[in-house]
């Protein structure tokens, strides 16, 4: 039966709703979740290993997850002593603090006509009004990060079921598709576990990478806590555009603050720039590659929704989900236009010439791109 084109929009706008609006709703289960699955096909191939050599699954599996937490222990004590040390040095960064807004409050006062006693009324008022609403605030995010913890702790269950019943998990897709359509099912989950695979140790690597090469341009300009700071621009390098941004934001500022010289927080500038132009043009391109084939327009638009539905964890995580979607939207025919629209440019060549079976002459392939 055909339907009107009002009624096919309504009803797609309704799925979308219905989707978001579950989004948001289950995200303290479905956050943790998401995040065990990614995981889950991070350390598949360790365990598939292991089995290989005759490893009982179960013992695999536990064996992949010790490994991973031994190192997220790891990068958690180090983080946590460089964090210590940070800390001690807090009371100079305040008076440095107070002596550089006294500056800027001067500055302000002689260019602007602002006197400093109106400066620290606007800024006593702003206090007050942050802290007349604090309470909430503060309430709202112990209440979330105690779910949060809380569902922390079973995502290493998560991992556990989602590796030993990943035969049974394609069989049930294959179970709900005709026959004829099971190796097409293959396929699909091949493809998809693949894009996961890659993009998550690809990220792994970048972001040692990027650690190594912040830490040692900020030790070379001689800023305090350089690997610190190093290590903490590289973590939030995973989140696509905005994590650059913020990451630079603490060099900067500390060479600002513990230096008289301005070059040195320009200078922390530049390898910002300069490691992220690394990064752009030949980091990750030849190690996380093409796996998630997701043009920059869909890629923030994804970013945006993320943030919007489940805050921080979904600007990270839709990410890669949003990679793993576009492999089933480029292997069902009626929804490769969709796949098409939010790939790479090079990838949607290559799917518009497959969709449209266009076949191109060597003389006439650059004319026709």
């Amino acid at each position: 039966m055909k339907y009107p084109l009002y009624i096919k929009i309504l009803c797609y706008l309704l799925i979308t709703w219905l989707v978001i609006t579950g989004l948001v709703v289950g995200r303290e289960l479905l956050i943790p979740m998401a995040l065990g699955v990614l995981l889950a096909f991070l350390l598949m191939p360790m365990s598939r290993a292991m089995e290989g050599k005759g490893v009982p699954k179960a013992i695999s599996i536990i064996i992949s997850i010790m490994v991973m937490a031994i190192g997220l222990g790891g990068l958690i004590f180090f983080l946590s002593t460089q964090f210590l040390s940070f800390s001690e040095e807090i009371p100079l960064l305040k008076q440095s603090l107070e002596a550089r807004f006294t500056v800027v409050q001067q500055f302000i006062s002689e260019n602007f006509n602002v006197s400093e006693q109106r400066q620290i009324e606007w800024l006593e008022d702003q206090l007050a009004e942050a802290l007349s609403s604090s309470g909430q605030i503060f309430g709202d995010f112990f209440s979330a990060t105690g779910s949060f913890l809380a569902a922390v702790a079973l995502i290493p269950i998560y991992i556990f079921f989602f590796i030993y019943y990943r035969h049974k998990i394609l069989n049930f897709f294959k179970l709900i598709t005709p026959a004829e359509k099971h190796q097409w099912v293959d396929d699909v989950m091949h493809s998809t576990s693949r894009v996961s695979q890659k993009y998550l140790t690809g990220l792994l690597i970048d972001i040692i990478i990027l650690a190594i090469l912040n830490s040692i341009g900020f030790l070379l300009l001689g800023i305090n806590h350089a690997v610190l700071l190093g290590v903490v621009a590289a973590i939030l390098n995973i989140i696509p555009y905005i994590g650059v941004m913020i990451g630079s934001i603490f060099p900067i500022a500390m060479a600002l603050l513990t230096h008289d010289n301005i070059w040195v927080a320009a200078g922390a500038l530049g390898v910002c720039m300069l490691v992220q132009f690394l990064d752009n043009n030949f980091i990750t391109p030849n190690i996380v590659g093409s796996a998630v084939s997701i043009n920059p327009f869909a890629t923030i638009i994804a970013l945006l929704i993320g943030g919007m539905v489940w805050g921080v964890a979904g600007m990270m995580l839709f990410i890669p989900f949003l990679g793993m979607l576009k492999v089933v939207l480029d292997n069902v025919d009626s929804l490769k236009p969709i796949g098409y629209l939010i790939g790479e440019e090079e990838q949607m060549k290559k799917t518009k010439k497959a969709f449209f079976k266009i076949k191109l002459h060597p003389e006439n392939e650059k004319t026709a791109d």
